[in-house]
């Protein structure tokens, strides 16, 4: 029983250590990759890891038609034993853009993938007496105007490529909100930001964002 109970702690000290080391390479490599497209949302970042399994990234002085921006590169656990099981509930490696705005939006919304952890999370916090539309990607909106903008953004995410997981546009802060999946490291990080902002000026519906129809799979 003893060996027994020594093995298990040995494999549990195996896995801990491989899958911190597999998510702290990644993060390492995801940060290096995002270094040429960051300068887009600000000149200062500062950063810190969050144990083994997100990193914050936060830009207080952020350009417009932010004010401030907050990104957290958020991995799956790799290093738990329960990785699996959270894998089989939805949650997969994630970054995560928050942003308050220099101009407040004139609408709320929510666009939410079910089948993600970062739906479902969300979900709990949509008014009840929000209507909704879609079905892959659910559309919780106050009013015409909201679905209006919810199906421009979602249109302007499809045309550059982002794989959406929740999309979310609220008068308080954080005003607008991205999870997406991990870019493809392939493509130029300034790309991917670029739509990044071009999302956030029609969320606070600013004119003279940059394109994203650059950003292409």
């Amino acid at each position: 029983m003893t060996e027994l109970v020594g093995i298990a702690a040995v494999a549990v000290v195996a896995w801990f250590a491989a899958g911190t080391i597999w998510n702290v390479r990644l993060g390492r490599e995801t940060m290096r990759w995002m270094q040429e497209g960051l300068p887009l949302l600000g000149s200062r970042t500062t950063v810190r890891w969050l144990g083994s399994s997100a990193v914050e990234m936060v830009i207080n002085d952020a350009k417009p038609p932010f004010r401030a921006v907050t990104l957290v590169i958020f991995l799956e656990p790799r290093d738990l034993p329960w990785w699996p099981l959270s894998h089989a509930r939805g949650r997969r490696d994630t970054l995560i853009i928050r942003g308050a705005l220099k101009k407040i939006p004139s609408v709320e919304l929510e666009a939410l993938d079910p089948a993600s952890w970062s739906g479902r999370e969300a979900l709990a916090r949509v008014p009840r007496e929000w209507p909704t539309s879609g079905s892959s990607m659910m559309i919780h909106y106050e009013n015409t105007a909201a679905l209006e903008r919810a199906e421009a953004l979602l249109a302007l995410t499809q045309a550059a490529g982002l794989t959406v997981r929740r999309l979310s546009v609220r008068r308080a802060e954080p005003h607008f909100q991205v999870h997406a999946a991990l870019p493809d490291r392939s493509r130029p990080a300034r790309e991917f930001f670029e739509a990044v902002h071009t999302l956030a000026g029609c969320a606070s519906d600013s004119a003279g964002a940059p394109g994203a129809a650059a950003w292409r799979r």
